[in-house]
């Protein structure tokens, strides 16, 4: 568990929608879970974001939450169907960091 430091209250911050309070946290599912076998082929995966173009499911409590959503965003982009459209990575480096500056974090 983070401590209470000024150095933590970033993280902390940015962690408060991952609370261990009991009934708060979510069970941990893998990607595609309600769309593939627990172990998929590749074949299956090849489907599924190829063919069908579908993205991970991702919780509405990511919405409730300005870091997460921010997060989410930048992952969204990450997704786009057409690959040019795509963020490339120094953009979500670059963008980590201003959220990661944002936030008053230490990584």
């Amino acid at each position: 568990m983070l401590s209470r430091t000024p150095q933590n209250r970033g993280r902390i911050r940015c962690l408060k929608g991952f609370s261990l309070c009991p009934g708060l946290v979510e069970d941990y599912q893998l990607p595609y879970f309600n769309m593939v076998t627990s172990d998929p082929s590749y074949e299956d995966m090849l489907e599924v974001v190829c063919v069908k173009g579908l993205r991970p499911t991702v919780s509405n409590r990511w919405n409730s939450d300005e870091c997460l959503r921010a997060m989410l965003k930048l992952m969204s982009e990450c997704w786009a169907h057409n690959p040019a459209s795509r963020l490339t990575v120094l953009r979500v480096k670059k963008t980590l960091a201003k959220m990661v500056e944002s936030q008053d974090m230490k990584i």
